[in-house]
């Protein structure tokens, strides 16, 4: 069994509920290679993995060995030290996917732990550790929100017809992917336009969903135009906006939809730029954006993407207006903009095109 492989299993579920600590997997096995311990990150205030892994066992922990994520914590934060309990166990070895980029622990960790008489190793250029820790890592590094937005065209580059049409642009495996990415996230970020054309419930439908937890939404809604009786109004819900009607925010609180209110820019649009820290007074880091032409260019202007998720059908739409990133300031060929990296991979009959600012 590939026991790193186990580990990460247990980070994808802590994805989406752990913000603002890393979602982190952690996994102990015995002396006979056993698994006997399996742990994610709780909630913001509750255990870490190492710990929840420790605790989940009812085994001796001598002499095993610890496999996680990231590097455990060396800090006392709204929680004890993850190494104080790992070395108080006896295990012997840890196995680490990270080292955490936090500058109060980064490689600190593992110094207590090697001074303790546990030895250590660390895995090396994992592309799933990474994807579990890249929000957190931008974060850390940032002090801003990591944004992906996610988009599906066909390979002609149209968000969808002339009429708006766009059911289904993508395959249902691309669909069923989207639906992962959403559970991963901390909230799903859309405009009002998106809501009034098709009323999207935005939230994760999948088989076999086990996590009990539903991402956060934020509509995005210059002038409070959402109608009130949208699939995705409810608690989990914020409704982002410069001027309301009274009527219609009574209606949106009775539904316990918070309102935030934000100045609007010269466009006479939101501006954007308040939106970093309406994101994180929230506690949302991991953020993931399914939007249109016009919030995707104006988000892409303002540097506020980190990073892209295309999925390419191999359908050509011809004629339609419904194009993304329409109007960026690109006239010319030197203000385009080129990505850090740029990463393919095949969907059934789509292509997805994983892109990095």
């Amino acid at each position: 069994m590939d026991f790193i492989q186990e580990a990460i299993k247990e980070a994808f579920n802590a994805m989406g509920k752990s913000t603002p600590n890393p979602p982190v997997g952690a996994i102990i096995v015995s002396k006979d290679n056993r698994i006997i311990g399996r742990g994610h990150t709780q909630s913001y205030g509750g255990n870490h993995a190492e710990i929840e892994a420790i605790n989940n066992s009812n085994e001796n922990l001598g002499g095993s060995t610890l496999y996680t994520t990231l590097e455990p914590c060396n800090i006392l934060n709204n929680t004890p030290p993850c190494t104080d309990t790992i070395i108080k166990s006896k295990i012997k070895h840890v196995v680490i996917g990270a080292i955490d980029v936090n500058s109060d622990i980064n490689g600190r960790g593992i110094k207590q732990l090697n001074e303790n008489g546990i030895t250590t190793e660390l895995i090396k250029d994992n592309d799933k550790i990474e994807y579990t820790l890249e929000s957190y890592n931008h974060f850390v590094i940032h002090k801003t929100p990591f944004v992906t937005l996610k988009l599906a065209l066909s390979i002609d580059g149209k968000l969808a017809t002339n009429s708006g049409d766009s059911k289904w642009i993508s395959s249902e495996q691309s669909r069923n992917l989207v639906h992962k990415y959403r559970s991963d996230a901390d909230v799903i970020i859309t405009s009002v336009n998106t809501v009034i054309a098709d009323n999207p419930r935005l939230n994760v439908r999948l088989e076999n969903y086990t996590k009990n937890y539903q991402p956060r939404k934020i509509i995005l809604d210059t002038n409070g135009r959402i109608p009130v009786d949208s699939q995705c109004l409810d608690s989990n819900t914020i409704v982002i906006t410069s001027k309301m009607n009274k009527k219609v925010s009574d209606v949106l609180i009775s539904k316990s939809v918070i309102i935030e209110k934000i100045p609007l820019n010269e466009s006479g649009k939101l501006d954007l730029n308040y939106l970093p820290r309406i994101l994180l007074k929230n506690n949302m880091i991991n953020v993931l954006v399914e939007c249109g032409s016009a919030l995707s260019s104006e988000l892409l202007k303002l540097n506020l993407l980190n990073k892209l998720l295309l999925f390419v059908s191999p359908k050509i739409i011809g004629g339609s207006k419904f194009i993304p990133f329409s109007n960026i300031n690109s006239d010319k060929m030197n203000n385009v903009i080129y990505p850090k990296k740029v990463r393919n991979s095949q969907l059934d009959e789509d292509m997805l095109v994983k892109v990095w600012f």
